[in-house]
C-alpha cells in the first residue's frame, strides 16, 4: 500500500495542549493555529483554504517558561481540507527553512509543551 504525504503528515505529530498562534511574516496578520507538530512538520487550523505546494513565510508564537518567543520559518503546504468539526480548514505543512536557533527553540517547545 502506498502511503500518501497526507497520511504521513497525520501520524507523526504531537498534539499540543497550548494555543500556538501563527501569523503571516509578510503582513503580521493572524494566519491560524497549530494543533499538531513535529520537528519538520505541523498541522494548522485556518479560516481559508490553502493551495498544496504553496510555500509561505510564517511566524509561530510559542510559549516559553519566561514568556513567548516568535519563530520565523518557511513552510510548504502539503495538503488542505475542510475540517470535519468546524467551518475552518486543516492544512499539513512541511518546514522548508528555519534557522538553527529557531529549530532548537522549536525542539524544546515540542518536548516541553
Amino acid at each position: 500500500m502506498i502511503e500518501t504525504l497526507q497520511d504521513k503528515s497525520r501520524r507523526i505529530h504531537k498534539r499540543l495542549a497550548v494555543a500556538t498562534n501563527v501569523f503571516s511574516t509578510r503582513n503580521g496578520l493572524p494566519f491560524g493555529r497549530i494543533f499538531g507538530i513535529s520537528q519538520r512538520e505541523f498541522i494548522l487550523s485556518c479560516t481559508a483554504p490553502l493551495e498544496a505546494g504553496e510555500t509561505l513565510e510564517l511566524t509561530v508564537e510559542i510559549p516559553e517558561l519566561d514568556g513567548r518567543r516568535l519563530i520565523e520559518l518557511s513552510a510548504m503546504c502539503i495538503w488542505c481540507q475542510a475540517s470535519e468539526n468546524t467551518t475552518d480548514f486543516e492544512a499539513g505543512f512541511h518546514i522548508v527553512n528555519i534557522s538553527d536557533q529557531n529549530q532548537v527553540a522549536l525542539n524544546y517547545f515540542i518536548r516541553d509543551f
